[in-house]
This record gives structure tokens, sequence and C-alpha cells, in this order.
């Protein structure tokens, strides 16, 4: 529960804050151990939008964790300390409750004895990637709080970047699915049914290709709403095993690494996303191994994941990272990417390489995508084309068979 309190601090200043605690009680006992006399105290009011706020998704936008840290990296850096940064944040950000409420219980706990990190991890405001609250730990111990948080801004901001380009360039092929979608169920729904009227009342012979396409007008205005119930339930199921089943998640990745194009995609995305964030942490002085473990939280696959796992486990017994990703067996990784890393362990370059590997593999997956769309829109107009003419000329064989007799 959250208490909201006034009061002064131990040098007379005002206060106007809040603190979390179980009861009314607890939170009296937690400001007496902060050294603030309060003049009042109690549970804090929300108009109805406040609350419906608190009721939205709790996942950390990347663009907004990205300014944050930026931010908060700019105020460390000039000398301010952290609690008066993040109330610098909080101030800033005081028209978004949730926000605001963040910042003030990672304040609270960190004035309790938590660490930067343990209070990011504490709090239940928003979830917050296990990679960037990992890296914040380890950077803590290391005093090097504000380098990695401004390593990390640049991280996300590119990481939001890239995702905006790939939803743009899906815009217009998705326009195409739905717009077909549309089309081809208006046809079956209500052009091919008039027509089929007029054909009946002929009585003449109908060609096969034209039955087919009356046959299939008729079974999906009959079984439609079973046909959308089974497609939802399918999609339900694949997304609950995919949730709960480690190994069915994992089939299906190894399953889209195996396709043509797609699967040097996901690859090329991967390994550029461990290779950016393992470059910041080696950088930052992190050691390898934790470097690995910490980088394979931020990877989509399942089996590269899986793959880089198990490396760390050989780099821990004394192994290099290069040397033990040849060692395993299963899914082969990118020749050019283990030659590259064996080329950084021996030149103790290892941060430097990964960093241009980062840089290679971005640019080298923003030719493959606009390859990738290049083929697709192209493709999915033949097939929808080819679709609404099968239907087109089922309905007029029948009319060219009348004018032939």
């Amino acid at each position: 529960m959250e208490f909201h309190y006034k009061g002064i601090d131990s040098t007379g200043k005002p206060l106007k804050s809040t603190i979390e605690a179980v009861n009314s009680d607890e939170a009296k006992m937690k400001l007496k151990a902060l050294g603030i006399l309060y003049s009042d105290i109690s549970t804090r009011e929300q108009s109805f939008f406040g609350v419906l706020a608190l009721f939205k998704q709790k996942k950390f936008p990347d663009s907004v964790l990205a300014t944050l840290s930026r931010d908060l990296a700019v105020y460390l850096n000039a000398g301010i300390p952290l609690i008066r940064s993040l109330t610098l944040l909080k101030h800033q950000n005081h028209a978004n409750i949730r926000l605001e409420r963040f910042f003030e219980t990672v304040i609270a706990l960190i004035n309790e004895g938590k660490s930067f990190a343990q209070a990011l991890e504490s709090q239940e405001h928003y979830t917050l990637p296990i990679f960037y609250t990992g890296t914040l730990k380890i950077s803590e111990d290391r005093g090097i709080l504000a380098e990695v948080l401004n390593e990390l801004s640049l991280y996300l901001a590119l990481q939001e970047k890239i995702k905006k380009q790939l939803a743009q360039a899906l815009v217009y092929p998705s326009f195409i699915v739905v717009v077909s979608i549309l089309m081809i169920s208006f046809m079956l729904t209500v052009v091919v049914p008039k027509i089929t009227s007029i054909f009946e009342s002929t009585g003449q012979a109908l060609p096969l290709l034209t039955q087919i396409v009356i046959a299939m007008a008729h079974f999906f205005a009959q079984y439609w709403f079973v046909m959308a119930l089974g497609v939802l339930s399918a999609v339900g199921l694949f997304s609950y095993k995919m949730a709960t089943s480690y190994d069915f998640k994992k089939g299906v990745h190894a399953f889209i690494l195996n396709l043509p194009i797609v699967g040097k995609m996901v690859e090329t995305s991967d390994l550029a996303r461990f290779c950016t964030i393992s470059s910041l942490l080696i950088r930052s002085g992190i050691p390898v191994v934790n470097t690995i473990k910490l980088s394979c939280i931020t990877l989509s696959s399942e089996v590269i994941k899986s793959l880089f796992e198990q490396a760390s486990v050989k780099v821990v017994e004394g192994s290099s990272l290069s040397k033990a990703l040849r060692q395993e067996v299963g899914y082969t990784i990118d020749d050019s990417f283990i030659e590259a890393v064996a080329i950084g362990e021996e030149t103790s370059e290892l941060a430097s390489m990964l960093e241009h590997l980062s840089s290679f593999y971005i640019d080298t997956n923003k030719d493959k995508i606009t390859l990738f769309l290049s083929v697709l829109e192209p493709s999915l107009m033949l097939v929808i084309g080819g679709i609404i003419g099968v239907m087109v000329t089922a309905m007029l064989l029948p009319i060219f068979s009348l004018n032939l007799q």
C-alpha cells in the first residue's frame, strides 16, 4: 500500500511525497527511520483517470527507458547525487502517474538501503529487462553507473529505431493482406451466391471450377463462425504452448531458423543484438562469462540463446568463446562470426570486434529486410490476384457456355 505524507526532513526542508508500507504504522516507522518529521499521512487518493492509468501495460517502452537512462547518465556525470537525479526525473515526469510512482518507489527503496539495481528489481510499477537491471547491478559495484547508463540508452534507442523501421516497412504488406481477405470474403458471401442463383435458374450443368467455387462459398457462408472459432482456438493454443512449453517454443524457433530468407534474418538480428550488448558490457569491465549470460537474455531465438548459454559453461571451464561455439552441435552459427570473435580474442580487442560486427550485422539485416519485402509485396499481389482471378473465371465460364449454346 502507498501512503501520501507531508512533513520536513532533518534539515528542515518541507517534503511532500509517498512511501510504500503494509499499513500506516509501518509507514510511520519508515518515515521515522529516514529522519522525516511528518505532519500528515494518509492513503493516496487517485482520480478515475489516474486509476485507469495504473492498469496499463507495465512493460517499459524502449524509447522511454532510453530517454530516462540518458538523462540520468547526464545528471550523474554532472556530479548530481543519485537520489537527487531521480527526484529531478520524477518532477520532469509528474504528468505520468505511473512513472511518477515508479520514481517515488525507487527513491524510497534506495533510502531504505537498497542499491539502485535492487530498487529497480523490487518496484512493481514497471517490468524492466533482466539484462538492464543485471548490467546496472554489476556497473554499480564497479563505480561506472553513469557510463553504463549512457551506453544502455544508446542500445535501447537503436533497438527502438529498428523496431519502428520494421513496423513501417510492414505497413503496406499488412494492408494488402487485410484488404485481400475482405475482398475474397465479400466475393464468397455476397457476389458468388447472387450469381449462383442465376445459374440455378437456367438449369444448365456447371463447369467443375464453378462448382468448386460455389461449394466453397456455401461452406464459408454456413461455417464461417466455426472457421473463425477454429482459427482463434489455434492461435490461442499456439500462444499458450509458446508461453508454457520450452521444447515447443524451441522447436518453433528451430523451424523458423531453417526457413530460406526469414531464418537468416532472425539469426542476423540476434547476432547484432548479442554483439551490441556484449561490446557494451566488456567495455564496462564486465567479465566475458557474465557478459555472455546477460547478452543471452536479449536474444529472441531460443535455439541461438541455448547455443550461447552452453558455450558460456565451457568458457567457465577455461575455453575461449570462439572454440566453445565451434564445439557446439545442433544448430551451426555463422562461421564469419566465430572467426571474427576468435581474432578479437587473440588480439585482446574482443569489445572492438563485437562493436564492428554489430554495425555489420545491423546493416546486413536492413538489406535482408529490404530484399524480403521487395519479394513479399509482388508475391502477395500475385497470390491474391490469382485467387480473385480464379473466382472471376469460375463465374464467367457458365456465361460463356450459355453464349456458345
